[in-house]
């Protein structure tokens, strides 16, 4: 009798046990949760439920739309027209959480260059006002962290800046970083928020923000995302659909940031160890960037005749050697099938903007060119600066030193 009790007793709970599990199991469905494991990719979405009727993309549209979307597609618009059309545009209704804290693992030399690339990004883009950076210093982490950008500060700050169009930050390839300066206090301010930021501080207002732009444009590219908030005069932005949620900002931060050649006058961790070597030494350093092609021309006559990319200004450090600067040339066009770099030296004049007028009247001292289809890796000198044994590398003239930095007009 005992055990017939028994019996019944355990069967009842089992009955209930199993009637738990599918109630929880149905509120787990009700309410979307991602049962996939942190970290998760695949080649589409993420594992959530979407907050509204937006599909979501394939990863490969997603990267190419991130590149697609950049700081030149604006309409061709007046700005109180613009600003019309801005204030049209309703602000999303779909809830909008804080972004995670971004704790980054970053250490030395590669830290500061992080903080370096935030630093500048904010400063040129918000101005001097820490309320007015840190929202722009939030949206460059929240890229980071999702795999449609690239995964370091610095490699989503200079996005594009090797191009003529397509750069991300407008500061990057329009000249500002050769028209204006900010101050070592505005700096070590922007830096020191910078540190803040990677060391887990975050702007709330504007979550997962991955793209912004001042009231007075309009991106042709605005209407496609989510409209999050205002902070002054900028609009913020991030994807639709799952891809705008936190489960899509789980992409690894790598632990090295690149160097960014043109900041080396900002931060020392910036520019490479400076060396000097003999002249033997010298000539086996700039022996990648011979040219003597098979038909016997000079690498002087190989002018470029296809269109190119625009050039990427080095600055030439006090007391960096020309071999140097050429090794460092190289390393900035990595990656880059066609690609220029121009540096002028201390005290020389440089032009407000680099097109060919400003590039004839005050032209390089020294121009690497770098054509992968042919094999060209050829850095071209200032000769009355730079003396060399020879005379193959100088540049002839002011209008050689334009039609070979520049893309051809």
């Amino acid at each position: 009798m005992v055990n017939y009790r028994r019996s019944v007793l355990t069967l009842v709970a089992l009955v209930f046990a199993l009637l738990a599990i599918a109630l929880a199991l149905a509120v787990v469905g009700a309410r979307g949760v991602d049962l996939a494991p942190s970290g998760w990719w695949g080649e589409s979405a993420p594992k959530v439920a979407a907050d509204d009727d937006h599909e979501a993309p394939p990863l490969e549209k997603v990267i190419h739309d991130a590149a697609d979307f950049s700081a030149d597609k604006l309409m061709p618009i007046e700005a109180k027209t613009a600003k019309e059309i801005n204030d049209a545009r309703p602000f999303t209704t779909l809830p909008s959480a804080a972004a995670a804290p971004f704790d980054s693992r970053l250490t030395g030399p590669d830290r500061e260059r992080a903080a370096t690339c935030l630093a500048i990004a904010a400063l040129y883009e918000a101005g001097g006002s820490a309320d007015d950076q840190r929202p722009v210093m939030q949206v460059v982490l929240n890229r980071v962290r999702h795999p449609a950008w690239p995964n370091t500060v610095c490699g989503v700050v200079f996005q594009g800046a090797e191009r003529a169009t397509g750069c991300q930050f407008s500061f990057t390839c329009d000249g500002s970083l050769l028209r204006w300066r900010p101050s070592e206090a505005a700096l070590a301010r922007a830096k020191a928020l910078a540190q803040k930021m990677l060391g887990k501080q975050v702007d709330e207002r504007v979550g997962w923000a991955t793209h912004y732009h001042t009231d007075w444009v309009v991106p042709y590219w605005s209407e496609n995302l989510d409209k999050l908030t205002a902070v002054d005069t900028h609009l913020f932005f991030r994807w639709k659909g799952v891809w705008g949620t936190a489960p899509a900002f789980r992409a690894r931060a790598s632990l090295v940031e690149p160097l960014v050649s043109q900041l080396a006058a900002y931060d020392p961790a910036h520019a490479i160890a400076d060396v000097t070597p003999d002249d033997e030494a010298l000539a086996v350093d700039l022996s990648v960037f011979d040219n003597l092609v098979a038909n016997g021309r000079s690498s002087a006559e190989a002018v470029p005749t296809v269109s190119y990319a625009r050039p990427i200004v080095q600055p030439i450090a006090a007391g960096t050697t020309p071999g140097r600067w050429a090794l460092d040339a190289v390393a900035a066009c990595e990656g880059n099938a066609e690609c220029r770099v121009v540096g002028w030296a201390p005290g020389s004049e440089r032009p407000w903007q680099l097109d060919r007028e400003g590039m004839t009247s005050m032209p390089p001292d020294l121009i690497y060119v770098q054509t992968l289809r042919d094999r060209t890796q050829q850095v071209y000198w200032n000769c009355a600066k730079w003396q060399q044994t020879g005379t193959a590398r100088c540049l002839a003239s002011s209008e050689q030193a334009a039609k070979l930095a520049l893309v051809p007009l």
